[in-house]
């Protein structure tokens, strides 16, 4: 034997073999989305398209025993030297933690059998939420030894792109977290079929709640009672709404968010409640079934804060005109910067709409006071951008210590744009002290807190519109040195929208 063959034979020894653990599920092995050639990948075959694998092992259901078998014929077929074994899991009730953990349990000492020196992965895509979060309570309490895997969906302006493969480091700091929490967030989070909420681009982020407040939101999502968020600029309070709703039993309803500071005051009760006739159903009756966010709630006239307050009381309504209740099932969640308890000394709110919010108010605390948390925050921003760029960017341990010093006034919104800011602008792999621009981050926040110009005769709401977006576009212009698509990015915008407001200009100029 040559001595590459020798070599060749050790190398085989020590290479562990890597198999895939993973439940059947409904949109396996294909799923009935249309596609170009009719037909759309599940979850299982599009991990494999992703990660390489010599045995998958496919936990299903007897009554579902189809579902498995097409699983496997299909990875055999498109991946031949595939190992593939089907095991039986016999569950009375599906959504039954201790039932799942015990069966699971005797699951894995027969794979452990079969292939000691396995290295494992475990997918949390298919299957229950319930099945997802037992997987989880294994790998915590040291049962499972294995890389826990999930898609996650890359957003860029908004719009949902193309799932990724992650390995979730759920260890040691989720361990003192109830298991009901724990499969909370371990089944919710970027579900393979997560399409894009009402309101929201994509599923709500938790990394930017401590685990305190994680807590809360599922405590209370579990009541109906109208829940009133107040917070901070920045604070996040409509991503906390947002989970509050996927961590209910109406996450499968609709979640509107509106913000109430976009509508005249003549005409909120139209656009909430809707009109007799032709005139819509109003967003209340959208979220039948769900949740309706209010966010800046304290530009919602009084009288028709206490209506919304009695129609989700009460289970019904009457539109504007109208004489027929209009029967709805809402969960209302209020947002504000503003101190209600102050607006009823002052006369501007009601005692008794006070006292019916204070039963569920939450205030989220500022940045400058979680400071344990901003570097977390920051590393994570960084590698969901890292994600984008062709060369990840690293922080430099004296860009950390700025970042940490840093009091943060506009909170996570701050963060988030000075982080973006420094990775589009910073020339080097490691982001320094001078690559954070604090100055930049609090300038393009008080672009949208600016006074509104002064209206007047003549006045010229899109010229005004025209002016400021092309004042914007310079501003990033001289940030990027010029660059039009670094300038697009920090404006989150495209590079044909950017030259775009610049060719109008010149046309007009």
């Amino acid at each position: 034997m040559s001595v590459a063959a020798a070599w060749a034979r050790c190398d085989e020894r020590v290479v562990a073999r890597q198999t895939l653990i993973t439940f059947v599920g409904l949109r396996d092995p294909y799923a009935h989305d249309p596609h170009e050639d009719g037909r759309h990948k599940g979850p299982i075959l599009t991990l494999l398209d992703e990660r390489s694998f010599d045995r998958v092992i496919l936990l299903g259901r007897p009554h579902r025993a189809d579902h498995s078998e097409r699983t496997r014929q299909a990875l055999k077929e498109l991946h031949p030297k595939l190992s593939v074994q089907v095991i039986g899991l016999e569950l009375a009730d599906a959504t039954h933690h201790p039932e799942i953990l015990a069966k699971l349990r005797v699951v894995l000492a027969r794979i452990r059998r079969d292939g000691p020196d396995d290295e494992w992965s475990v997918s949390l895509i298919s299957g229950t939420p319930e099945m997802h979060a037992c997987w989880v309570l294994l790998a915590v309490a040291g049962e499972l030894g294995a890389k826990l895997l999930n898609f996650r969906r890359t957003v860029h302006n908004g719009i949902a792109g193309p799932r990724f493969v992650r390995e979730l480091g759920w260890g040691e700091p989720l361990a003192s977290l109830r298991p009901e929490t724990l499969a909370l967030l371990s089944t919710r989070r970027d579900r393979w079929d997560d399409v894009d909420q009402q309101g929201a681009a994509h599923t709500p982020p938790r990394h930017y709640f401590s685990r305190a407040i994680l807590e809360l939101a599922v405590n209370l999502s579990r009541h109906l009672a109208p829940l009133l968020v107040k917070g901070e600029p920045g604070t996040q309070k409509h991503l906390f709404a947002s989970l509050v709703h996927q961590f209910s039993n109406r996450a499968s309803g609709p979640l509107l968010i509106f913000n109430c500071a976009t509508v005249p005051a003549d005409l909120f009760e139209t656009v909430l409640l809707g009109e007799e006739g032709d005139g819509g159903d109003g967003k209340l009756r959208q979220a039948d079934g769900g949740t309706l966010v209010l966010i800046k709630a304290q530009e919602l006239p009084a009288p028709l804060l206490a209506r919304l307050l009695k129609a989700v009381d009460d289970g019904h309504y009457f539109r504007a005109r109208g004489r027929t209740p209009v029967k709805v099932n809402v969960r209302l969640i209020l947002t504000t910067e503003r101190d209600f308890e102050e607006e009823v000394r002052l006369g501007h709110l009601p005692v008794e709409i006070w006292r019916r919010l204070r039963t569920a108010l939450i205030t989220l605390p500022p940045l400058r006071e979680r400071p344990g948390d901003v570097l977390r925050l920051a590393k994570d921003e960084l590698e969901r951008l890292n994600r984008t760029l062709p060369r990840p960017k690293r922080f430099s341990p004296a860009a950390l210590a700025k970042l940490e010093s840093h009091r943060w006034p506009s909170n996570v919104s701050e963060l988030r744009r000075v982080i973006e800011h420094a990775v589009l602008t910073a020339e080097e792999p490691a982001i320094q002290p001078e690559d954070l621009d604090f100055e930049l981050a609090v300038n393009l926040a008080n672009v949208f807190t600016a006074a509104v110009p002064r209206l007047r005769e003549g006045f010229s709401m899109m010229d005004y519109l025209r002016a400021m977006k092309l004042e914007l576009v310079r501003g990033a212009l001289r940030k990027t040195g010029g660059n039009q698509s670094k300038a697009a990015r920090l404006l989150g915008l495209t590079p044909q929208a950017v030259s775009q407001i610049l060719r109008q200009t010149e046309a007009r100029e």
